[in-house]
C-alpha cells in the first residue's frame, strides 16, 4: 500500500489481512488457519455474550480493523494481529490465558495480558518520561500500547464521535484526550511512527478544539494529499539540483499537519498567515564521519548555496542554528523559500550527526512537545 493512499479499514476483510501477514512470515497456508480460527472464536464468544444481554462486546469486524491498522501502519506481526482480534472476549473474561497460549502461542497471550494490565491502570502526566528512548517494539507491553493506539486510529477512521465509541468504557472522552496528549502522541514520535503520530494529534485537536481544527482546515484550502503531491514535485526538483554535486545526502519531506500548524500558532502567538513551514524538506548530509564541526558547517552552507540558486530565499525568516545551536543542542539551518509556483517551502539542512541529536538527543522533538 502506498503511504499517500488513505487506509479504508472498513473495506478490508480477513483474507486481505492474511495476505499482508503472509508476506512477513511463512506464507498464506500457515497464516490463514491461525487468523481464521481467531476470528471465528472471537465471533462465537461475542455472539454468545451478546445473547445474554449486559454490556455488548465490540464486534469482531471492528477488532479486525484494529488488526489491519496494526499490520499495515505499524508492521506488527501475526501475534499482535491475533491479539487485536481476540482482545474483546479476553478482556471480558470469556477467554482464558491458557487457551490462548495453547491455540495461538505464548506471545499472543502475553500481549493480551499486558492489554488487561493497561486497562486497569491510569496514565499519569509524566508517564512518558519513564519509557526508554528506544522502546523495544517486540516487548509485549509496547505491543499492547501500540494496539491501543491502533484502536484510536480505528475510531478516527470511522468518523464516529468520542461519545459513541467503545474504545474503553472505563475512560471518559476527556481522559482519553489527555492520555493522547501526554502519552500516546509523544510515544509515537519517540518510536518514529510519524504517520501514526500525525493521525493521533489531529484526532486530539479535532475533539479538543473543534473550531480551530476546522478553521485551519478551511484556510489550507486543499487536502493533505494535494499538498503532498505538490511537495513531491518540489522534492524532485531539489534532488535533481543536488545530484550534480559531490555531496552525499538523502531527503526527508513532510507536509505540516493541522495539529502542528495549530501548535505553532499557539506557541508563537501569531496568525495562520505567519506560519511559513506548511511544507518542508529536510536535506541530511551523509558521509561526514570523522570530519570536524567546521567541515560539517561548510557542507551545510554549500547545500544552502545550491538551494538558494533554485528558489528565492526569504532571508528575514532564516534561522541559523548551526553557527549558534539552541540551548538544547539542536543544530540545523532553516530557510524559507519562495518557489516557482509562488508557494512557501521550508528547507532544513543538517548532517547525520545533527539529525541524530535532533531525533534522539537532548534536542529530540518529542521531549519539548510533551511539555507543550
Amino acid at each position: 500500500m502506498k503511504k499517500s493512499k488513505a487506509l479504508d479499514v472498513g473495506s478490508w476483510n480477513l483474507h486481505q489481512l492474511a495476505r499482508v501477514l503472509a508476506k512477513k512470515s511463512n506464507g498464506l497456508k500457515k497464516v490463514w488457519p491461525v487468523v481464521e480460527e481467531a476470528y471465528l472464536l472471537a465471533g462465537r464468544l461475542t455472539s454468545d455474550k451478546n445473547k445474554f444481554g449486559g454490556m455488548p462486546l465490540r464486534c469482531p469486524k471492528e477488532s479486525l480493523q484494529v488488526a489491519i491498522i496494526a499490520v499495515t501502519e505499524m508492521s506488527l506481526d501475526i501475534s499482535a494481529a491475533v491479539a487485536a482480534i481476540l482482545s474483546p472476549p479476553f478482556l471480558s473474561g470469556l477467554l482464558a490465558k491458557k487457551e490462548v497460549e495453547r491455540c495461538f502461542g505464548v506471545k499472543t497471550a502475553a500481549i493480551l495480558e499486558e492489554l488487561r494490565s493497561l486497562k486497569g491502570c491510569k496514565i499519569q502526566g509524566d508517564t512518558i518520561r519513564s519509557y526508554p528512548t528506544h522502546p523495544d517494539r517486540n516487548a509485549p507491553h509496547i505491543l499492547a500500547i501500540l494496539l491501543q493506539i491502533c484502536d484510536v486510529i480505528r475510531v478516527k477512521c470511522s468518523g464516529i464521535t468520542l461519545e459513541d465509541t467503545d474504545w474503553d468504557r472505563s475512560l471518559s472522552g476527556s481522559q482519553l484526550l489527555l492520555d493522547l496528549k501526554c502519552f500516546y502522541i509523544p510515544l509515537s514520535h519517540r518510536m518514529r511512527l510519524y504517520d501514526v503520530q500525525t493521525k493521533l494529534a489531529d484526532f486530539w485537536l479535532k475533539h479538543s478544539d473543534t473550531l480551530s481544527y476546522y478553521a485551519i482546515t478551511a484556510k489550507l484550502g486543499i487536502t493533505k494529499l494535494q499538498r503532498q503531491k505538490r511537495l513531491d514535485f518540489l522534492s524532485e526538483e531539489i534532488y535533481a539540483a543536488m545530484q550534480g554535486t559531490a555531496i552525499n545526502f538523502f531527503i526527508k519531506k513532510r507536509v505540516k499537519s493541522v495539529y502542528s500548524i495549530w501548535h505553532k500558532i499557539q506557541k508563537l502567538r501569531v496568525g495562520f498567515e505567519h506560519i511559513y513551514d506548511l511544507s518542508a524538506v529536510r536535506i541530511i548530509i551523509t558521509g561526514m564521519d570523522g570530519t570536524t564541526l567546521e567541515e560539517e558547517k561548510i557542507a551545510c552552507w554549500k547545500v544552502f548555496s545550491i538551494i538558494s540558486g533554485l528558489y528565492n530565499p526569504m532571508y528575514h525568516i532564516m534561522r541559523d542554528w548551526i553557527s549558534t545551536p539552541r540551548e538544547s543542542g539542536y543544530e540545523s539551518l532553516h530557510l524559507t523559500l519562495q518557489t516557482n509556483q509562488s508557494e512557501r517551502l521550508e528547507v532544513q539542512i543538517r548532517t547525520e550527526r545533527m539529525d541524530h541529536i535532533a531525533e534522539y538527543g537532548h534536542a529530540a522533538h518529542w521531549k519539548y512537545k510533551c511539555n507543550a
